[in-house]
């Protein structure tokens, strides 16, 4: 009896997910959406690299995009998206749960985002046992720089075997020189059209939230240093949007993350749809809950005060 009584939060856990998976993938068949996907990301993979905003090797790993009946394509990527996000939280030790039902991840997949590939990405980087498959993950966060560059930095400074890591990244760098000039990365930049900041984009705090990146001195592990990197980014570096929180929550996703992540929505009735900008809370929240407890070790005059219950118990740094 007792070993029936600890075991049904695992499967109860299991059955919330497929029922998510089932709910979301059907409504995109149903309901409209997918709006990035068509208007951006097919035509970028299509051989338009000036019609999305991601760098231009990033159209060869979305290319599968293209191979997708139009019909169909964003229930399919939304069904891919939602797998996706699962099997990264699982690997990293979060609630899946918390990460799918959070506004960020509602937002990434009814616009028909691509931010799950470099969840995946990181994911891999950080945990594969094989140095190759960790140049691979690199490569693949590497479709959305101004979300994940500083974490591909730090993943890069803590990688033992970088030769065998940057092979594969290096590869695809040689062939897109090859392909597009060796200046294509400066073209890239010029090309990006100058566009009024989208209402997704508006919660950044540049350039004052700069200093959230001295977090990452704060702590030591990989993990931890990735996670800080995230979540600085998300508060500091211009165009990180709302629907790309979903990266960070893979990592670190606390039960209080899904009501703080609506809570822009109290603004609304003021604001309307610019009370956006307010999203910027649940970075925050996050990133002063996560260096909490390496700021009580440093100054001791903090121990006194309380330590969160959930402290880092998530925190997975080891290649499995």
């Amino acid at each position: 009896m007792s070993k029936e009584r600890k075991s049904p939060r695992v499967p109860l856990r299991k059955a919330i997910l497929i029922e998510l998976v089932v709910i979301v993938t059907i409504a995109a068949f149903l309901l409209p959406g997918g709006q990035d996907l068509h208007a951006y990301y097919r035509p970028f993979v299509s051989g338009c690299l000036t019609c999305g905003y991601n760098p231009w090797h990033a159209s060869w790993i979305l290319a599968p995009i293209r191979l997708i009946p139009p019909a169909i394509l964003w229930p399919v990527w939304v069904f891919l998206t939602v797998i996706g996000l699962i099997w990264a939280s699982d690997r990293l030790g979060t609630n899946a749960i918390y990460v799918l039902l959070s506004f960020p991840a509602l937002g990434l997949i009814w616009l028909g985002q691509v931010d799950v590939v470099v969840v995946v990405g990181l994911t891999l980087a950080l945990l594969s046992p094989d140095p190759y498959l960790r140049g691979v993950g690199l490569l693949l966060a590497s479709i959305k720089p101004h979300v994940s560059g500083i974490a591909i930095l730090i993943l890069l400074w803590h990688e033992e075997e970088r030769l065998k890591t940057l092979l594969i990244p290096g590869l695809v760098l040689v062939a897109s020189v090859l392909v597009w000039g060796v200046d294509w990365p400066l073209r890239w930049i010029m090309a990006r059209e100058p566009r009024a900041m989208p209402v997704w984009g508006l919660a950044t705090l540049f350039p004052w939230a700069l200093v959230a990146f001295l977090g990452i001195f704060l702590v030591k592990d990989r993990r931890s240093q990735v996670t800080v990197a995230l979540l600085a980014s998300a508060l500091a570096v211009p165009w990180f949007g709302i629907y790309s929180y979903t990266v960070f929550l893979a990592f670190f996703a606390p039960w209080w993350a899904v009501p703080l992540s609506y809570a822009w929505a109290l603004a609304y009735p003021w604001y309307g749809n610019r009370a956006l900008s307010f999203a910027w809370v649940l970075p925050l929240g996050l990133l002063i809950a996560f260096l909490w407890p390496p700021l009580r070790e440093r100054w001791p005059s903090l121990a006194r005060l309380p330590v969160p219950a959930f402290r880092r118990s998530q925190s997975v740094d080891r290649h499995e």
